[in-house]
């Protein structure tokens, strides 16, 4: 006996632990469901393209999902691929609009506007970046809008606004940004203020860049922190800080294969050294940015590095090499204007996906909406005729003409309303969305269902007069027979 029951007991408690151990699994599995957005962001910040690409077909789960995108989307941006950050966007703009979510509407729009701002399409970005700080709004994550105010703060920069750049910078750092986000904010302010030849200024917002610890950590902020360092202190004429930060930079963008900062710092760097004599290392530097151009082959890229390699060797004194150089950067910059007219019709597909998708989500709340019309109208008629009837087959009411005529006229206002849902789709597309048909098609349906609705009124208006006669006719053959009564009881009480 004291063996079955030991026995029992170890089942017991095997049952108990596996029943624990099944409740974390649970939890553990809930709580990773219910992780914040930036907690998945941050999760899958450092993962290569591939695997971004491979988790993101093996998830279902929709923040997830947008998460690995908008990962993707800052990914092809720094890789200057176009076309996939436009086309991630739409596939990120399926996924979160049936969610409703702000968050994942909001970091949809930001991926969009950034898709625009690489294809140099400033109000489509304007617009997005505008979306997603309302999205972002709505959903109170201050830190999310102050990335979006960043964005927008380098928009105005680009066109040259910086009244604006520098508006939107500071709602920026009121609420908030992350490290990185702050950092390449921070550097834009820099460049207001050295456009404007406030070179003080300039190097106290660089200075207050949180520069990463080492360029894995963050290889874009890191590149684009130290480029701003090096482009002020060569403004101010500090060179040996300034060649120290344009190494750092072009070390960093040319280990993690960043072509845009790659290209901007050899430039600016290249032009350093020229200023101090040092030709021969200044045309190296700008044959590194020519080959990182190469290797994207984008024509703004191209014309820039070919620019500082014409200027390299015109100061080596290479007459021959810089005249062929300087022919390159014609015709590459006779290319950047193809190249943005291909870039336009791009957008313009970009823009027409984005329109279909919002004129499909307006069709289905059409519709939807439609659909609850229709069925609140099956309702009130529903009620109005069931009112109609219990008042012509009640044994005691007596209801007057006026008050049937004005149920009748509400019943008929109801049924033309519940017709015209029923029929405006089909008349709208048969007439070619003319409102003149469709005036003419409605008055022809009114003009049918007004004599329709005469003879009702009179049918329904004569069975209740009839009715009502029957009613009153019962009334006063009960009170006589009630009179008589009393008066045979006085009769006999006498």
């Amino acid at each position: 006996m004291n063996a079955r029951m030991l026995h029992q007991r170890t089942i017991s408690t095997v049952f108990n632990f596996r029943a624990l151990a099944l409740v974390i699994a649970l939890s553990g599995i809930g709580q990773l469901r219910a992780q914040p957005f930036d907690t998945l962001f941050t999760r899958i910040y450092n993962l290569p393209v591939d695997t971004l690409i491979v988790r993101e077909k093996a998830t279902d789960d929709p923040r997830m999902k947008v998460a690995l995108l908008a990962r993707l989307v800052q990914k092809y941006l720094y890789l200057n691929r176009q076309e996939d950050c436009m086309s991630t966007s739409i596939r990120m703009l399926g996924i979160a609009e049936p969610t409703g979510n702000d968050t994942l509407l909001g970091r949809t729009h930001l991926s969009i506007g950034v898709s625009y701002v690489i294809a140099n399409e400033v109000n489509g970005a304007l617009k997005h970046f505008n979306i997603a700080l309302e999205h972002f709004t709505n959903g109170r994550d201050s830190i999310m809008m102050g990335s979006t105010c960043k964005e927008l703060a380098v928009l105005y920069q680009r066109v040259g606004d910086n009244d604006g750049a520098m508006r939107y910078m500071r709602k920026a750092l009121a609420y908030g940004m992350p490290p990185g986000i702050r950092s390449r904010g921070l550097s834009t302010m820099a460049r207001v203020f050295m456009e404007r030849g406030e070179l003080d200024s300039a190097l106290y917002y660089t200075k207050e860049v949180e520069m990463p610890g080492s360029p894995g950590e963050d290889p874009w902020t890191y590149a684009y922190s130290n480029g701003a360092l090096a482009a002020v202190y060569a403004a101010r004429h500090e060179a040996d800080l300034a060649e120290l930060h344009f190494k750092r930079a072009i070390a960093a963008a040319d280990s993690f294969q960043l072509p845009y900062p790659l290209v901007q710092f050899a430039s600016g760097y290249s032009s350093l050294l020229m200023d101090q004599g040092r030709t021969a290392e200044a045309l190296a530097i700008a044959q590194a940015g020519f080959r990182s151009a190469e290797g994207v082959r984008n024509p703004n890229l191209l014309e820039k590095s070919a620019e500082a390699m014409a200027d390299a060797f015109k100061a080596s004194g290479m007459a021959d090499s810089a005249f062929f150089y300087a022919k390159l950067c014609i015709a590459y910059r006779d290319s950047v204007i193809e190249t943005q007219n291909r870039s336009q019709l791009k957008t313009q597909l970009f823009a027409q996906q984005l329109k279909d998708m919002e004129d499909a989500k307006l069709r289905a709340e059409e519709v939807a909406a439609r659909s609850r019309n229709i069925q609140f109208g099956i309702i009130a008629l529903i009620v109005i005729t069931l009112g109609i009837f219990l008042l012509i087959f009640s044994r005691t009411t007596v209801v007057g003409a006026k008050a049937i005529k004005n149920l009748s006229l509400i019943a008929l206002l109801l049924f033309f309303e519940f017709i015209n849902l029923l029929l405006h789709p089909f008349l709208d597309r048969i007439t070619n969305h003319s409102p003149i048909l469709m005036l003419l098609c409605m008055a022809a349906i009114a003009g049918l269902l007004i004599p329709l609705h005469h003879r009702m009124e009179k049918l329904i208006t004569n069975m209740l007069v009839s009715k009502n006669n029957r009613v009153r006719l019962e009334a006063a053959r009960r009170t006589i027979e009630e009179l008589e009564g009393a008066g045979k009881g006085d009769s006999a009480g006498a």
